[in-house]
């Protein structure tokens, strides 16, 4: 099982980069904020290392490194300092404490990863050699045998097992403790995630092993039932066709601009942090779903959402096969439930909703002005006191009801001569609205 790790830190930034470069190890990696809370979580995970930064608000890392070392249950678990400070002082302190090592701050991934390696080999038990692992029960290829029956065979025969699967070059296991599913892990998922993404398989092999006595290491859990996670695991493989072909193909490399990208994973949980973290313009549709540690489905959701909020952008891959295909930029845009006013020369007319985006609005009108006409628009965003008066002016119009345009009769009007705090202003509500939509995407299977 992969090695488990706590991140203390008060900076979201220096934990996402640790995280990022210790799940490459691999290891499961768990966070904390502050001392307490990193007291709570190193007493019921009990995790293999614990990184302390120094310098936090409250109770700091010396402090809980002495409350960790008190206790009998914390105090194996090894520690290493990561500070800022690298004089020799704070080095010493943190060695007479019992920390294994200390780092300084900015941190190098491959010295990081090298020092934990190092450490690791020396507090965790050597796995047992290949030669002494129990011989497979049972083993098979999922064309003749799917997991859905795997499951069900597993449950009815009460079986305690660890049931291996591979694809390719892709691995997954699921851990039973008398028929019941109690953990499961495959590639960056894990618990329940890792069950849903395994149940997409539809060919590969799979080898159906003794448990050996191990327990589930912690964040691979399974919550739900057997039954929940076939009858959801089902539901979720008929919806993926669907999704799949709304979004992009192969060799388009898919993007929400930097800027966003920081912006909105400030709100939204781990998992969306990590997914977003992935469409940086590196990966297309493919590279996305492989690494993402969220299931096929939840995925393709999150990436639709961020496709009809105009944040998903995509350029073709430098030599693809495919050279026709075109390039998309992101313009993201939500739309605002709450009344707008434009004003033109006669008196001001209202509409009930309109979309926003960083350059403009669209708002639906039966009868839109003309094409180059600046309208007043006056506009108050939900859920604030912030009152907002801009100019627009009318870029393009649809009148006729006839053309069956997605956005219905309107006009799109683009912001003139906004200034920086008004900007600022247009896209912090941009950024908290996608942030929003996507957490409701996530929460909402």
């Amino acid at each position: 099982m992969e090695p488990r790790i706590l991140v203390v830190d008060d900076d979201n930034l220096i934990r996402r980069i640790m995280r990022d470069t210790l799940v490459t190890i691999p290891a499961t990696v768990l966070e904390a904020t502050n001392g307490e809370e990193a007291i709570k979580i190193a007493k019921t995970e009990r995790p293999d290392l614990i990184f302390l930064d120094t310098m936090m608000p409250g109770m700091d890392g010396f402090q809980t490194a002495e409350i960790l070392k008190r206790d009998a249950a914390t105090a194996p678990i090894p520690l290493l300092f990561v500070s800022a400070l690298g004089t020799s002082s704070h080095k010493v302190r943190g060695l007479d404490m019992g920390a294994e090592d200390y780092i300084s701050k900015p941190i190098d991934p491959e010295e990081l990863k090298a020092r934990v390696r190092s450490i690791l080999r020396r507090t965790r038990p050597a796995p047992p050699p290949p030669e002494a692992a129990a011989p497979a029960v049972a083993k098979g290829q999922l064309q003749n045998m799917p997991l859905p029956s795997l499951i069900r065979w597993l449950e009815m025969e009460r079986r305690s097992a660890l049931l291996h699967l591979t694809r390719e070059t892709e691995e997954g296991e699921i851990v039973f403790q008398d028929g019941r599913i109690t953990s499961a892990g495959q590639g960056p998922r894990r618990g329940d995630a890792a069950v849903y993404q395994l149940l997409t398989w539809d060919e590969g092999a799979f080898n159906i092993n003794p448990p050996l006595g191990l327990p589930s290491a912690a964040g691979t859990e399974v919550t739900a039932s057997n039954e929940t996670l076939l009858d959801e695991g089902a539901r979720r493989v008929g919806e993926i066709p669907g999704l799949r072909g709304v979004l992009p193909g192969a060799d388009l490399l898919l993007e929400v601009p930097l800027a966003l990208r920081a912006a909105v994973q400030a709100d939204l949980p781990s998992a969306g942090v990590a997914l977003t973290a992935l469409v940086d313009g590196t990966r297309d549709i493919e590279g996305v779903l492989a690494e993402s540690p969220l299931d096929a489905l939840m995925t393709l959701k999150t990436l639709h959402c961020l496709l009809r909020l105009g944040a998903l952008g995509w350029e073709p891959r430098a030599g693809a096969a495919g050279q026709g295909a075109a390039g998309r930029r992101s313009i993201p845009r939500v739309t605002v439930e709450d009344p707008i006013e434009y004003q033109p020369l006669h008196p001001a007319e209202h509409s009930h909703q309109y979309t926003l985006s960083a350059r403009g609005v669209f708002i639906q009108t039966p009868i839109p002005s003309e094409v180059g006409e600046q309208l007043l628009l006056r506009l108050q965003f939900p859920g604030t006191a912030i009152r907002f008066t801009a100019v627009g002016q009318v870029i393009w119009r649809n009148a006729d009801a006839g053309q069956g345009k997605p956005e219905g009769l309107g006009m799109g009007l683009q912001f003139v001569d906004l200034s920086a705090d008004q900007l600022e202003t247009v896209e912090n509500r941009l950024t908290q609205s996608i942030a929003a939509e996507i957490r409701a995407t996530l929460e909402k299977p």
